[in-house]
């Protein structure tokens, strides 16, 4: 709606010089019509708001009767403003002309009544204005509604549709100025877009800003990371900057663009003194909602995007593991490599399996986050067409599909699924490079005994469907150098035989400890558990490849194999103690100062 220009078209047949008066006093620009053939000229150029028809004989009343049907009827033109100005000889059908034209305003022209008419002219001038003021910001809030709904659509471009959403936001807010600053790691921003293209816009908002460090106003929205309005702080800075706009600033509105609670970028509005008023709380509540509506879109797409290299690494360390089991297949030791890179396949299950029933989780989240988005479209296109009672409707609907979906748990819970997958995977790439180095020295590197046991106990999660307790007692000194996946690779194993153990065991108080200590130059891992033990006649066959304890179809029996020969390219052993019925304990010796390496 391009109306708010001081215009008016006066129709009339003949002058009124106290009309005059009057519209000169308005400080508007007024066009007068003498005819039909020039009223509709004028009327397509200048599409007013306000129309003033002079109406002081029957040929100017039909003159205006005329317009009116033109407008109103021909047009469409439902929101215009009339006003019929008149001499006191004249008076028209007031009545009717209301009834069938809806007239705003009758005024009699006398010198006696100017100051009322001047106030009824400049009252519906008003009027107008503050319409097209409220067509506009309803046209701007549906504009930023509609660019998050374009995030959603658009798969390819997204920093276009984030520029498109903050011109509508600059819309909305009445900004003058806008910018948009990426904050690094470090906290320090960079700006990298501004707008009005003005040569020294860039280099005067720098100074203003005083950048790379964050002002506190800037740092405030950064910490509480959702959007800030206020008055622009009393500094000489912003001086130049208004200077350079030729605008009285006087407020700001910045608004942080946050995904998984990171804060990629600020998108920062200056709003002119002028400008303030037509900000009300309506615009702010949008502002609000729309920033939940992208922040939600935004974490979407991050979700999209990590499942999807997820699944890329997934599908690489599959193929690089096929590569390297074909390389092991056609050396000199085929009987034994097979073995154990049957064995690492075995090992590689465990985080494998955790990575794929989160993908299983996650496909469902995302089928919810999916429903949500489409009730959202539906609100959007509710809006556009202007549909009061299906957008109410609509607006419930995504209320309670909120409450029954669990959306905020789906959200935090979408975090910990791609945390823990990304661990998953990190441990598989670790087991698929330590194969690799089979020929080679094995990596060895300080070891966090504690980091290690809980990383196993969350690649375990699902074998410990009882929730047994593990307790913990390290008592060595000295510094544990080794291969990290190995040592993993080993207490993974043992503490996966302790799970499996005690869930076959009646015991009231299952109980797992995981121990160290350091004794005659070595430091001992234990894993102990109070489950059913080993016989001593079977602990001798214990490390055997492919024995097993277990009933048929619960075990490999490549597990404890697979740790024993870890151990000895460790330069170190496990060993076996057990008494049945009681207890079963495996210790992995690790030498303090005698090199491990592959043999």
């Amino acid at each position: 709606m391009d109306n708010l220009n001081n215009q008016i078209v006066v129709v009339s047949g003949s002058t009124s010089e106290e009309l005059e008066v009057i519209l000169t006093q308005s400080q508007c620009e007024t066009h007068n019509a003498e005819n039909f053939k020039l009223f509709k000229k004028a009327y397509r150029k200048h599409r007013p708001g306000v129309l003033v028809l002079y109406v002081n004989d029957n040929e100017s009343e039909q003159l205006a009767s005329q317009a009116l049907s033109h407008i109103r009827n021909a047009m469409q033109d439902k929101d215009a403003i009339f006003i019929v100005a008149h001499p006191p000889e004249h008076m028209p059908d007031a009545l009717n002309w209301i009834e069938e034209y809806s007239i705003a305003s009758f005024i009699t022209l006398s010198t006696d009544k100017r100051a009322l008419n001047q106030s009824v002219i400049d009252r519906n001038i008003k009027a107008w204005r503050r319409f097209v003021q409220v067509a506009e910001q309803h046209q701007a809030e549906s504009n930023l509604l509609m660019s998050v709904a374009h995030l959603h659509r658009n798969n390819n471009n997204v920093n276009e549709v984030m520029l498109k959403f903050m011109q509508a936001l600059s819309s909305i807010a009445c900004a003058s100025v806008q910018c948009r600053i990426k904050v690094n790691a470090q906290g320090e921003g960079t700006i990298t877009s501004c707008s009005p293209d003005l040569g020294e816009l860039e280099s005067t908002l720098i100074q203003a800003f005083q950048l790379p460090a964050l002002p506190p106003y800037l740092q405030r929205a950064l910490n509480e990371k959702k959007p800030q309005i206020d008055l622009l702080p009393s500094i000489d800075s912003f001086s130049a900057l208004s200077q350079l706009l030729k605008l009285k600033l006087s407020s700001y509105l910045i608004f942080p663009i946050v995904v998984y609670g990171k804060v990629l970028e600020l998108m920062v509005f200056f709003i002119d003194e002028n400008a303030m008023e037509s900000v009300s709380m309506r615009q702010i509540d949008v502002i609000s909602k729309a920033a939940e509506q992208l922040t939600m879109l935004l974490e979407r797409k991050e979700s999209e995007r990590r499942l999807k290299k997820q699944c890329t690494r997934l599908k690489s360390a599959l193929i690089e593991l096929k590569e390297t089991q074909e390389q092991l297949a056609h050396s000199e030791k085929m009987a034994t490599v097979g073995q154990f890179a049957a064995g690492i396949a075995h090992e590689i299950n465990n985080p494998l399996s955790f990575v794929l029933s989160n993908f299983g989780s996650m496909d469902n989240y995302l089928d919810s986050i999916l429903n949500l988005q489409n009730l959202h479209d539906q609100f959007l296109s509710a809006v556009e067409i202007g549909n009061q009672n299906r957008r109410d409707e609509i607006k419930d609907e995504i209320t309670h599909y909120r409450g029954q979906s669990e959306i905020d748990f789906i959200y935090d819970d979408m975090r910990e699924i791609v945390a823990q997958s990304q661990m998953g995977l990190t441990r598989v790439s670790e087991i698929i490079k330590d194969l690799q180095s089979f020929n080679g020295k094995a990596q060895r590197t300080e070891l966090d005994l504690n980091a290690l046991l809980s990383q196993s106990l969350t690649l375990l999660r699902s074998t410990n469907a009882s929730d047994i307790p593990i307790k913990t007692r390290f008592t060595h000194h000295s510094e544990i150098v080794s291969n990290a996946g190995f040592i993993q690779q080993i207490l993974t194993n043992l503490i996966k035989n302790a799970y499996q153990a005690l869930a076959n065991d009646p015991s009231t108080e299952p109980e797992i400890e995981v121990s160290s200590e350091e004794t005659n130059g070595a430091i001992n891992i234990s894993v102990r558990d109070n489950g059913p033990g080993i016989s001593i006649g079977k602990q001798k066959r214990v490390f055997d490849p492919f024995y097993t304890t277990k009933a048929v179809g619960e075990g490999t029996g490549l597990g404890l194999s697979v740790s024993y020969n870890l151990s000895k390219r460790l330069g170190g052993k496990l060993l076996v103690d057990s008494q049945e019925g009681k207890y079963c304990q495996f210790t992995l010796v690790l030498p303090i100062h005698t090199e491990g390496s592959p043999h």
